[in-house]
């Protein structure tokens, strides 16, 4: 039985402005359209910066992993300095991402604060 996800947004204004997808549940093939949009609104509404909170992450499958390549796609054909960065991944998270080589392609912290400190 799939764990539904769920995202909670949050803007935080340091040296830049950064968005904040707090993510909870599963990201696998019923889900990752939900992060896609979530990430869309955010780009519509002009953020440059977008932070994935993964500690709440319980299942990632291949479909979240192509929602965080899509939307680094779309961050990176807009205005320069737009990034994706990756925090706190769980357990689940962390060794699909170093399973598959995603913590290459991503800058992946080990908590919220480190990457907020990193814009």
């Amino acid at each position: 039985m799939s764990n539904p996800l769920r995202i909670a947004v949050s803007e935080e204004r340091g040296d830049v402005p950064v968005t904040i997808l707090h993510l909870t549940g599963d990201l696998d093939s019923k889900t990752y359209t939900d992060l896609e949009s979530k990430a869309d609104e955010a780009l519509t509404k002009g953020s440059s910066r977008i932070l994935l909170d993964l500690k709440g992450v319980t299942f990632m499958g291949s479909a979240g992993l192509r929602a965080m390549h899509s939307i680094s796609k779309k961050l990176k054909s807009g205005s320069g300095g737009a990034t994706l960065k990756l925090a706190s991944p769980s357990d689940a998270v962390s060794r699909v991402l170093k399973t598959l080589g995603f913590d290459q392609v991503f800058d992946v912290y080990g908590t919220l604060d480190e990457a907020l400190k990193s814009y």
